[in-house]
């Protein structure tokens, strides 16, 4: 899964990467060069991922069914169930597939980045960066409230932790600083938070670009990191 369905909804700084109708159109047009063969599986999968995701993006959990996403495919109903199990199985390999995609981002930008200090800024702007591409999947699919929908963003909001905590563990060794886990995991948590709560408020502020949300949050955020090795200072 790459990019928004459409380019426009993306704020100032957005990056280029296709939109899902063109995911959707490359998906559909390889399984139409095995109209005279079996289609693989994981080939109609992936059709399926890209039109799930728009549908879920476009209408919400609910407002989207089996027959609809069979319809899209030009396929039966059956076949979908055949490829996903459940619609709620369904929805969680969609938030499994962004996840994985925001954390890859992440990872890439800030191992990319030579110099330790810029590491974060680096690692927020992949995040922000990602956020402009996907501007209404980010804010459909996080906006869910009630039965899978909740628990997906539980297990995406806490597998993006570990990646995070890995990240700053990671980081800390590089620049030779010896970070007590337990602070790093509560660290990781709370930049979590702080990215999700500017990520949302940005869609007030489309005036601003992904550099400028990166750059805020790390003035932000990097003085407490900085003093993480010593951990937090008892109160009193």
């Amino acid at each position: 899964m790459t990019s928004d369905t459409t380019s426009d909804a993306a704020p100032t700084g957005a990056g280029v990467a296709p939109t899902l109708d063109e995911v959707i159109a490359a998906r559909a047009a390889e399984v139409a060069d095995h109209r005279r063969g079996r289609v693989p599986a994981a080939l109609r999968r992936a059709h399926l991922l890209a039109v799930a995701t728009k549908a879920f993006v476009e209408h919400g959990y609910d407002g989207v069914s089996m027959d609809d996403l069979a319809d899209a495919m030009g396929v039966s109903k059956p076949v979908v169930y055949d490829l996903a199990g459940s619609k709620e199985a369904l929805f969680r390999d969609v938030m499994a597939d962004a996840a994985d995609e925001l954390a890859r981002r992440i990872a890439d930008a800030v191992r990319a980045e030579p110099d330790p200090d810029r590491r974060l800024f680096a690692g927020a702007l992949a995040f922000f960066e990602f956020v402009a591409d996907r501007r209404s999947a980010w804010s459909v699919l996080l906006s869910g409230e009630g039965g899978p929908v909740s628990e997906a963003m539980v297990a995406l909001r806490r597998q993006q932790a570990d990646h995070v905590t890995d990240l700053l563990v990671e980081g800390a060794v590089a620049a030779g600083i010896d970070v007590e886990p337990l602070w790093a995991e509560a660290a990781a948590h709370a930049v979590n938070g702080a990215f999700e709560a500017l990520a949302s408020w940005w869609q007030g502020h489309p005036e601003l670009g992904p550099a400028d949300l990166a750059a805020l949050v790390t003035a932000l955020v990097e003085p407490g990191l900085a003093s993480m090795a010593d951990g937090p200072t008892p109160a009193g």
